[in-house]
């Protein structure tokens, strides 16, 4: 197999320079063809993915979840996509941990080396392609209002301040929620889509029943009713996922969302767009490395 390394150096605390050359040597004992290559902006691994002249059988992103989300917007416009295996190197690293990916790097590689891949869905807001969760509202601007700085100084402590601070802005938007059997209208602080059972580094135990290829997305609604509104979302995640009788939960594989213009839309941690959204699910489009105990707990035929 031929491999192509994508790394982000200011991914968490660039420790991805530091083991570099223990990824080298691994590829190299193992006779393994690896290119590597080293981001110098947010968006140059998307473009570096599309523009490539020869094809890879896996793209490995060291990075945090924001550099998975700009690598697989550059594998998704392939005319054959690439295995993707993720290094986690972020700060809150939701995409390894759905995935089961090892902390230790010799372990990740070997499982990339020896295993073979999982086909999961990808989900596409508009012209956006993401791979577990798509938000507005309450707490959905941290991941990007939140300072490279304080990241790396404090790692995923500094998006709970952010948190902390966002408790005191004021969400209430109405949306109009369309699909083959669902019409919602409602008045909401959150609006949260999910597709496994992690957001924002938290884990959400009790969505026992999302899977990540059975054609469905599923969206978490949070009414406004004052300040009571923010201790529900509080509670979810307290909770950690737990569903209560007072909860709106919807289910499809395209949903058509319309609400105003000012409504800020975020996927995978990353700011997609304003307003109108649609989100559909492409089945199982993408090849991924997981862990044995992901794919009993995440896929529908393990």
């Amino acid at each position: 197999m031929t491999y192509l390394l994508i790394y982000n150096p200011k991914s968490g605390k660039g420790n991805i320079q530091k083991d570099l050359p223990k990824i080298k040597a691994f590829f190299k004992e193992k006779k393994m063809q690896l290119d590597i290559h080293k981001t110098v902006s947010q968006l140059d691994a998307k473009s570096y993915v599309v523009t490539l002249k020869k094809t890879y059988d896996c793209v490995l992103v060291a990075g945090g979840d924001g550099t998975i989300s700009t690598v697989l917007n550059g594998l998704m416009q392939l005319k054959k996509v690439p295995i993707l295996g993720v290094l986690p190197y972020g700060s809150a690293n939701d995409v390894s941990h759905i995935l089961g990916i090892p902390k230790k790097i010799i372990q990740a590689l070997e499982l990339y080396t020896s295993s073979k891949p999982a086909y999961i869905d990808v989900y596409q807001m508009n012209d956006h392609y993401f791979l577990y969760t798509a938000a507005a509202g309450l707490f959905t601007r941290i991941s990007y209002d939140t300072k490279r700085a304080s990241l790396n100084q404090f790692g995923q402590i500094a998006y709970y301040i952010e948190g902390i601070k966002d408790l005191t802005s004021n969400y209430d938007f109405k949306i109009d929620i369309q699909s083959n059997d669902i019409s919602v209208t409602k008045q909401v602080t959150l609006l949260l889509g999910l597709s496994a059972n992690r957001v924002g580094g938290i884990p959400l135990l009790f969505k026992t029943k999302s899977k990540l290829d059975d054609g469905l997305f599923e969206i978490n609604l949070f009414e406004s009713k004052g300040f009571l509104s923010k201790l529900r979302v509080l509670s979810f995640f307290i909770r950690f996922g737990r569903k209560v009788r007072s909860d709106i939960v919807l289910k499809a594989s395209e949903f058509k969302i319309n609400t105003s213009n000012d409504v800020k839309w975020n996927a995978d941690g990353e700011y997609v767009c304003d307003g109108n959204i649609t989100i559909k699910v492409l089945p199982k489009k993408l090849p991924v490395f997981m862990s044995k105990r992901s794919k009993r707990k995440l896929l529908k035929g393990e």
